[in-house]
This record gives C-alpha cells, sequence and structure tokens, in this order.
C-alpha cells in the first residue's frame, strides 16, 4: 500500500548490492571539519555495519510518532540503471535510482507516510534506503551530490531505469541537518507535476542514511520530517558504536563515474 504509492509517486526506487567508487563536490553541513558540510575526514579509520548489523537500524513501524513505516516490498525496486545526457548531473541521477554510485555494500529500504487519526493518509510519503559502504563510498556520494547540486541547479532531465522520461525544473539546495558527520539536503521541482522530490543524506561514518518525501496535498510546504532523520541516524549511530574498526581507506580521486 504505502511502499508502492510512494515509490509511484516519488519517481524513486532503491536497492542494494557490493562494491563502491568515487565523486567529488561541496556544500551542506556537518558536526566536524573545516568549511561548513565538509564534515569528518572520511579517511580517518571508520566502523562499517555488517549486513546483518544494518538489518537492525531499520525503524519499526510504529518507531516514529505519527509515521507508517513498512518496509519496502519486491515492486519498489526498479529495473536498470537511470540515465542522463547531462553528465554533471549523474550523482543526483544515480541516487533517485536502484543502483546507486558508488555502490553500497548493503542497503535497507522502508518507506513512510505521515498517518493521522485511525492511520489515514495524510498526503505525506517517502522512502528511507540506509546503505553501509567500504572504503570511502559514503563521503564520495556526498561530494558528488553537493557538486551536481551545484552544477545543475537549472534542473535536468533524465530516464527511469524502465526507461521513462522525467524532467526537473531544478534543484534547490535546502538547510541541511546538523546530524551525523555531514549532510545535504535538496529540492527537486519536478517541471510536470506539481509535487516536488526531496532528498536528505546524512552520513555518519561509512553509512547513508536517505531520505526521500513528496506530497501530494502540499507540495509547497512539504518538508522530510526532522523526527524520523533524528530517529534514523540515531538507531545507526547507535549499530556503528558497536561495529568493528576498519582501516582507512585510500584517497579516491576524481569525479564520480558517469
Amino acid at each position: 500500500m504505502v511502499a508502492v504509492s510512494a515509490v509511484v509517486a516519488l519517481g524513486l526506487t532503491a536497492g542494494c548490492s557490493g562494491g563502491d567508487g568515487p565523486a567529488d563536490g561541496s556544500g551542506g553541513s556537518g558536526r566536524a571539519g573545516g568549511a561548513r558540510g565538509e564534515g569528518k575526514d572520511a579517511r580517518d579509520a571508520v566502523r562499517v555495519l555488517s549486513p546483518a548489523q544494518l538489518k537492525h537500524v531499520e525503524l519499526g513501524a510504529r518507531e516514529v510518532p505519527g509515521f507508517q513505516i513498512e518496509k519496502a516490498g519486491e515492486s519498489a525496486a526498479g529495473g536498470g540503471r537511470p540515465g542522463t545526457d547531462r553528465a554533471p548531473c549523474r550523482p543526483l541521477v544515480d541516487v533517485l535510482g536502484s543502483q546507486p554510485r558508488p555502490e553500497p555494500a548493503a542497503s535497507v529500504v522502508n518507506t513512510f507516510a505521515k498517518a493521522g487519526e485511525g492511520l489515514d493518509f495524510e498526503g505525506l510519503m517517502g522512502m528511507i534506503r540506509v546503505s553501509t559502504y567500504g572504503r570511502d563510498g559514503a563521503a564520495a556520494t556526498l561530494r558528488g551530490l553537493r557538486s551536481a547540486a551545484e552544477a545543475c541547479a537549472d534542473g535536468f532531465g533524465m530516464r527511469t531505469g524502465e526507461g521513462e522520461p522525467q524532467e526537473f525544473a531544478s534543484v534547490r539546495t535546502l538547510p541541511a541537518p546538523e546530524l551525523g558527520d555531514e549532510a545535504v539536503a535538496y529540492r527537486l521541482e519536478n517541471a510536470a507535476e506539481r509535487a516536488p522530490s526531496l532528498i536528505t543524506v546524512v552520513r555518519s561514518g561509512s553509512t547513508l542514511a536517505m531520505f526521500f518525501a513528496t506530497s501530494l496535498s502540499d507540495p509547497e510546504g512539504v518538508e522530510i520530517p526532522p523526527e524520523l532523520v533524528r530517529a534514523q541516524v540515531a538507531k545507526v549511530e547507535g549499530a556503528e558504536r558497536k561495529a568493528p574498526t576498519v582501516p582507512p581507506p585510500p584517497s579516491s580521486g576524481g569525479p564520480g563515474e558517469v
């Protein structure tokens, strides 16, 4: 129910696999580091969640009051990798698809919807994808997003993994939550529909918590619920404190894959 409708409205899909790759960029927010948004040096030794540990960071169905959270089913994952003719926009296109680059080692995906009395649907719906990375894939993803958001502020076109065209009129950088090691937030205005697509990504060590949302009933006032973000990041960081420490990754170079 919620899982299918949220994904259809957002035009987003999410999945999991292994491996990683580099990217570049700037902007956002962070709790550590030099310039605002650079975050803690990703080359420090990090704690990496195993696929089994990752399953324990998923939010429960009623864990955050006022929201209905569900495990994303098979129908939430589309086929193929989305494409774009604008190479600088590729990191944004990848994060919207089911085959993100850099590739995470593992991911868990859930949908959420705001529920009122009797769990009646109130228009806000979205997805949460939590992914763990080896090497510096998590930090590279944020660098790529910052670079793409700056280069593609005037919008971009893309094709979904199923080959359907989608056009965004603009990409606006939003204030990012002061959580994790660094975070970014964006609003993508859909050229064909009133409902925008919102993206917030928080990095905690080698793990990314990604939030996607839209609202059909309040497209102007839609936001990714901060209480949902705080709850998810808290579970991620609680799990990371128990995870084994791995050696720092080698420095990555160059832009993300096109």
